[in-house]
């Protein structure tokens, strides 16, 4: 715990002695001192290197005075001694070398005395090395022929806080003995608000401190103790036990949270054990191991594990596993994996204190392999992954997916050297993608009982694309591409009809089977400008870009027999029916229908110049979009719905956005659905709103004033240089006008519509709030709340105070929520290396699931 004096401190005494007597004897000096050790005035000195000393570079002194005793053989440096040696240096009031005992005496400076000549003040002797923390002492001794030392009253910071010794001897080469010795990490070293005291203590220099008793006081106050204490003292991460909070909660009663062990194994891994005892229902365990190398992997593995119930102390095994990797194998080679498992859907809700945790329905792992090829533009990825539905036990896992991408390259490469006019062909593009996909899943088939059907199946999918884009008479951009796409299956359905059932019945057949399709797609948009002048304001000029395009896109109907990818029946009413040979592959059944579709959308962009501080600005005001589509195929309402989207961004601290759905028909004659009947048949009628949805953020805090140069003045003459008050101001009014209490607000509003059913109108109205104020500079007030707007509730709500107590800090959490109610308080120290000692009380909650 405690390091005060390091052993080349103690080498650097050995060396002022050293230079000391070569000076005496070589008087390299500039002035001699006299027989008779009157004090003589000294600047700083430099003393060479002696041809058989053990320096390596000149040592450098001054003083007030320095006097030399010939018949006591002793030196005296008297008045804001310097000494520098390299890069260490040494500051005292006074320094005694007795050259018979090879002793030497450092001593601090009195700043101030009394009337009566008694010391009121002094500051203590300094050793300093560059790039360390000083070590301060109020009185320094040394002998050089034994090689010890002492320090009394010894100061100094070391991280994580600042360490003092009544008394510190130097008895071996790297060893230490201190006595009445305590550490704190509070800066008031000469009177701190906690701290750890022992009455003894032996150092090894930079292996570890041995200390007992060890005495833990807060105000002075000694509040707990140990017989003794083992401490580390060399740098970097320690093996260690994690102290415990104590904690109450509604079902397990008074607990121990977090008694455990952390074992740093390695600069490259470390794992920690705790253990929670609960006092109405037992044990429960967790673990972490964490593993990282740079620019090679890292991750870490933790789980839970419960041998009874912590909610009813029932004999049940319960347990929980994560765990994340992430490694870079090379420059263009990664590997990613993460997961998630539970024993059961509710252990996270009973045993975790995160509400992510209790919210969270669905857990996830995945593995994912990838390697790219710059030069080529191709890469693949290898990936298997594994979802499960906590609530109703499905699951579905890929095993596995199997990707090739070559991205978009030129058939024809432009080669500036070569030719200087690019043609039309180099504007040819293409990209392909292969993957391979076998998945499955398990589904309940039962609420009650544990019943489920499995399902697997596989596919190889290869898509290329073709792509052509360029302009069309100089003010439009034409594109066009097509799409194909090759499905091999292992196996495929083959269907005869029964008449019996008026069905078909498939059989699965196991065999290659190819499927092709296509589609083709051709678009065309340019870009319209306007300016708008406003003269009358601030707002000079608005510019209005508008960027509509139109695009049409076509596949043919891939289920007509000519394909040969369905099979065709009639059922006893003579309908037709269709089977697809495809069914149940991992990449979909074969496209019902023909597409003819024409794509329009408007996009829209306003900006505005402005005038502030008499510089021209450009800002964007708002963004509105349109889009919908006619398909050609339908007999009748062919016009899909208008969607408009806006978003707008004041300021920083302002932004607003608005969505709409609406449609170009009329009800359906229940209510629902639509009508081929547009809504302007009858008379003038604007397109009919389905849905709407307003989302708007503000956030809300003091500004802050830019502070302007008072300008300089010239003192008048005769007329003190100093700033002399303003009588005519009232001094507590001033200080008033430059009071600030800082604060910030934040809420975010969210507005919905629903009307696509006749006479129903569904609406919800949401507020999410936070606000902090700081009410001084110590105390932090917060506030964050959900609140259902059209219904006055309040759905969940949180307030947090924060004290800072200097060296200490105090949190306190409550949430009255209806669905989750708890409050938490908490004073700890604030030093991270000290954060297991802290004060905890809390309400276990009342559980929400």
């Amino acid at each position: 715990m405690l390091r005060f004096i390091p052993l080349h401190i103690f080498l650097f005494l050995f060396l002022i002695l050293t230079a000391s007597w070569t000076e005496g004897q070589t008087g390299s000096g500039k002035q001699t001192p006299p027989a008779t050790g009157k004090p003589t005035t000294d600047t700083l000195k430099t003393i060479p290197q002696p041809a058989k000393s053990d320096l390596e570079g000149p040592v450098k002194y001054k003083a007030d005075r320095i006097a030399f005793s010939v018949k006591a053989r002793k030196t005296y440096l008297l008045g804001n001694v310097h000494i520098e040696y390299q890069n260490i240096t040494l500051d005292a009031g006074q320094v005694t070398i007795d050259w018979d005992r090879s002793y030497m005496t450092a001593i601090g400076s009195v700043d101030s005395t009394d009337s009566l000549g008694n010391t009121v003040k002094t500051s203590p002797a300094v050793f300093s090395e560059r790039g360390n923390e000083p070590i301060h002492g109020k009185r320094l001794e040394y002998d050089f022929k034994n090689q010890r030392g002492k320090v009394l009253i010894g100061t100094t910071k070391m991280n994580p806080g600042y360490y003092k010794g009544e008394e510190i001897k130097k008895v071996g080469k790297n060893t230490l003995f201190v006595k009445d010795g305590y550490f704190t990490t509070c800066d008031s070293i000469d009177h701190p608000h906690f701290y750890f005291k022992a009455s003894k203590m032996r150092i090894k220099v930079g292996k570890r401190a041995v200390a007992k008793p060890i005495v833990m006081y807060i105000a002075d106050v000694p509040v707990m103790a140990i017989p003794f204490g083992v401490f580390p003292m060399e740098s970097g991460r320690r093996s260690g036990l994690i102290i415990p909070t104590y904690e109450k909660s509604s079902y397990g009663g008074n607990s121990l949270r977090h008694l455990g062990y952390y074992w740093a194994a390695s600069q490259y891994w470390d794992a920690t054990v705790l253990a929670n005892f609960y006092e109405k229902t037992g044990t429960a365990y967790e673990g972490e191991l964490r593993y990282k190398k740079r620019y090679a992997f890292s991750g870490n593995v933790n789980g839970r594990f419960a041998p009874r119930d912590i909610t009813t102390g029932e004999k049940r095994t319960r347990w929980s596993l994560n765990f994340h990797h992430n490694q870079t194998i090379s420059e263009t080679m990664n590997l990613n994996a993460s997961g998630s498992f539970v024993s059961d859907k509710n252990f996270l809700q009973n045993t975790s204190h995160r509400l992510s945790d209790r919210l969270n329905q669905v857990l996830t792992t995945n593995v994912t392999l990838s390697k790219r090829w710059p030069s080529s533009k191709n890469a693949i990825t290898a990936n298997v992954s594994r979802t499960e539905n906590l609530q109703n036990g499905n699951l579905d896992y890929t095993l596995p997916r199997l990707s090739f991408s070559h991205t978009q390259s030129s058939i024809f490469s432009f080669d500036p050297k070569k030719s200087t006019r690019k043609k039309w062909y180099h504007d040819i593009y293409y990209r392909y993608n292969s993957n391979f996909l076998s998945r499955g899943s398990r589904k309940s088939t039962s609420d009650t009982l544990e019943i489920f059907r499995r399902e697997s199946s596989s596919a190889w999918q290869h898509t290329a694309t073709l792509s052509f884009n360029s302009k069309l008479f100089k003010y439009f951009k034409y594109r066009q591409s097509v799409n194909f796409e090759e499905l091999w299956v292992p196996e495929y359905r083959e269907y005869h009809w029964v008449d019996s059932l008026n069905n078909a019945v498939a059989d699965t057949v196991k065999g290659f089977r190819p499927r092709h399709t296509f589609s083709s797609s051709v678009g065309a948009s340019t870009t319209i400008y306007g300016l708008f002048e406003l003269p009358f304001s601030p707002l000079k000029i608005i510019r209005h870009k508008m960027d509509p395009s139109v695009s049409f896109s076509f596949s043919p109907d891939f289920t007509t027999e000519n394909w040969g990818y369905v099979q065709t029946f009639r059922d006893t009413l003579g309908r037709i029916r269709k089977f697809d040979r495809f069914t149940g592959n991992p990449y979909g059944g074969t496209r019902s229908s023909e597409a003819r579709r024409m794509n329009i959308s408007v996009n829209n962009l306003f900006q505005g110049k402005i005038i502030r501080d008499g510089e021209e600005k450009k800002i964007d005001l708002f963004n509105l979009n349109f889009s919908t589509s006619y398909d050609f195929i339908r007999d009748s309402l062919k016009w899909n719905d208008l969607t408009s989207r806006m978003q707008a961004r004041a300021s920083r601290d302002f932004d607003f956005t608005f969505s709409a759905t609406h449609s170009f028909y009329k009800y359906g004659h229940q209510g629902s659905r639509r009508r081929n009947e547009y809504v302007w048949q009858n008379g003038f009628a604007l397109p009919r709103l389905v849905r709407l949805q307003a989302n708007a953020r503000v956030h809300l805090s003091p500004r802050t004033k830019k502070q302007t140069p008072k300008p300089a003045t010239e003192p008048v003459e005769g007329e003190p240089e100093s700033e002399q008050p303003d009588i005519t101001k009232n001094p507590l009014e001033e200080r008033l006008k430059n009071f600030k209490l800082p604060w910030d607000l934040s809420a975010n509003f969210t507005y919905s519509l629903d009307r696509s059913v006749r006479n129903s109108v569904r609406k919800r109205f949401d507020a999410n709030v936070s606000g902090r104020i700081e009410l001084t500079r110590n105390w932090r007030v917060q506030y964050s709340a959900n609140f259902d707007l059209i219904n006055k509730e309040i759905t969940h709500q949180t307030f947090n105070i924060y004290r800072d107590l200097h060296c200490w800090e105090m949190s306190f959490s409550w949430s009255p929520s209806p669905a989750y109610s708890y409050f938490n308080l908490e004073i700890r120290v604030k030093e991270s290396m000290l954060q297991d000692i802290k004060l905890t009380k809390t309400s276990g909650g009342r559980r929400a699931f």
